[in-house]
């Protein structure tokens, strides 16, 4: 294997992108969207969701985001990751590139971003929690697909039935997390307070769910995914080939059956059924939408309006954040705390469309989103012009 320099270290070439990956990142990302609206513009994380919300058009509109997006598209984003994070493996390696080099240098440069973006933007940051998968990833990576897939569904399914058994005598309990005075806090700091303060909640919110115990559970809530998409890009799956369809075809019903789950809260009033409603019933719903679209694609059909957004999915994250923080928190128009869900709703709906507009006419003129940009040249440690190359069409890289 020839020992390759600094210089020629590149992206991706445009023949090798899965066109089926970037509609599956732009797709997570608006699933992603609904659920991190109603906590850009209200405490969600301290409120009563079956009564907070008000009137009926409201409250359906919540369960309707709790049925079809909460917890089933950051398990599809992660799933994502670690299907990439293989994929660049591989091509580093065949191209005689040092991987570990590369996607430690890629890694670095996202716990940076993260650690930026949950103190200055928003606390429900997920570049941090990434990048720390990432790094846990290299350990398990040399394995096989199979072994994969299986440690990954070890730890997602201790992680569903332990929780699920310890929350079955309080069935009757008030476990609820609603917390008048947090509430009033996050009011008062997000929709009056001086940036300063504001940033101060922030970090707060952000080790309210990041810090502690809840931190180890990310081994149980995040990283399975990353498991299950290094395992599946080593198995060869959704790659297009059509022999895996029968397989992908069994998936989409295993995958329907989490509506079905996501569904049992609201026939069984019991902590540990909205338990299931996230830990099982949200990433079998993500596998639904996995295999769908990757049916669509098999069938020579493409969503190119989410391949737009998803082959700028860093760059649309952080611009959802950032327009959805200056929206609500005081240093910008203050709505926070006096918005409706469906306002919300209409909002995240207007912006998703402009953000499609956006990413289409950027790719025309140019190769990548500005921050996977700056991502590449760290990452390969190598200037290259962003403009895009019409002879040889885009070159978007598809980790």
């Amino acid at each position: 294997m020839n020992k390759m320099t600094k210089s020629t270290l590149a992206p991706t070439a445009p023949n090798e992108r899965i066109h089926s990956i970037d509609a599956m990142r732009g797709l997570a990302l608006l699933g992603i969207f609904f659920v991190n609206m109603v906590d850009f513009h209200s405490p969600w994380m301290y409120v009563d969701q079956i009564s907070y919300w008000g009137d009926d058009w409201n409250q359906f509109l919540m369960n309707a985001i709790d049925l079809f997006a909460q917890a089933s598209f950051y398990p599809l984003f992660s799933f994502l990751f670690g299907y990439g994070f293989l994929i660049l493996r591989n091509r580093l390696t065949d191209r005689g590139e040092a991987f570990r080099s590369v996607i430690v240098r890629r890694l670095l440069f996202l716990l940076a971003l993260g650690i930026i973006h949950f103190t200055l933007i928003w606390h429900g940051d997920i570049l941090f929690t990434y990048s720390l998968c990432g790094f846990l990833l290299l350990f398990f990576i040399h394995l096989e697909g199979k072994t994969l897939i299986k440690i990954g569904l070890s730890l997602w399914l201790f992680y569903v039935t332990i929780f699920f058994l310890l929350m079955l005598p309080f069935a009757n309990a008030d476990l609820t997390t609603h917390n008048p005075s947090a509430i009033e806090q996050s009011i008062l700091v997000y929709g009056s307070g001086s940036y300063t303060e504001i940033m101060i909640q922030r970090l707060s919110d952000w080790y309210y769910v990041n810090g502690g115990l809840n931190g180890a559970f990310l081994l149980f809530t995040i990283f399975p995914y990353f498991l299950f998409g290094a395992g599946f890009a080593k198995k060869g799956w959704f790659n297009g080939d059509v022999s895996h369809l029968p397989l992908i075809k069994k998936m989409l019903f295993i995958g329907a059956l989490g509506f079905v789950i996501k569904v049992s809260p609201f026939v069984f009033d019991s902590y540990a059924f909205s338990h299931l409603q996230d830990s099982l019933g949200g990433p079998l719903v993500s596998l639904f939408y996995l295999s769908s679209l990757s049916l669509l694609y098999y069938s020579g059909r493409r969503l190119k309006v989410f391949e737009w957004i998803g082959k700028m999915a860093l760059t649309n994250y952080l611009l959802q954040s950032i327009l959805g923080t200056f929206l609500f928190y005081h240093y910008g128009l203050g709505l926070y705390g006096s918005v409706e869900i469906s306002t919300g709703v209409v909002l995240l709906i207007g912006f998703f469309v402009l953000q499609v507009l956006g990413s289409r006419s950027w790719l025309k003129a140019y190769q990548y989103g500005p921050v996977e940009w700056v991502w590449r040249m760290v990452t390969y440690q190598k200037r290259f012009s962003i403009k895009r190359n019409r002879k040889e069409g885009n070159s978007h890289e598809n980790h």
